[in-house]
């Protein structure tokens, strides 16, 4: 929950995870095949808007947190099992 809160208030202070930067780098790049704006359609918008941006944004950060939460389980668990 802390992870897309965190990446929730980053999307909503202007700033932008992964996603965000991917799409920027793409519209930058004339030549770039990459797009995703099919995203922003699944949200309800054309192109990958702010709403895009904001959820995706969540999505990491939460993801982030919880990858980060496992690899700690995982390890707590092999040191117990070495004891």
């Amino acid at each position: 929950m802390a992870g897309g809160g965190a990446g929730l208030l980053i999307a909503l202070l202007g700033g932008r995870l992964m996603g965000g930067s991917l799409d920027l780098l793409a519209r930058s790049l004339p030549q770039s095949r990459l797009r995703l704006d099919q995203i922003g359609a699944l949200l309800g918008e054309e192109g990958f808007g702010t709403l895009s941006r904001i959820v995706t944004s969540a999505a990491e950060g939460a993801l982030f947190a919880a990858c980060i939460v496992g690899a700690m389980s995982l390890a707590r668990r092999s040191l117990d099992a070495g004891r």
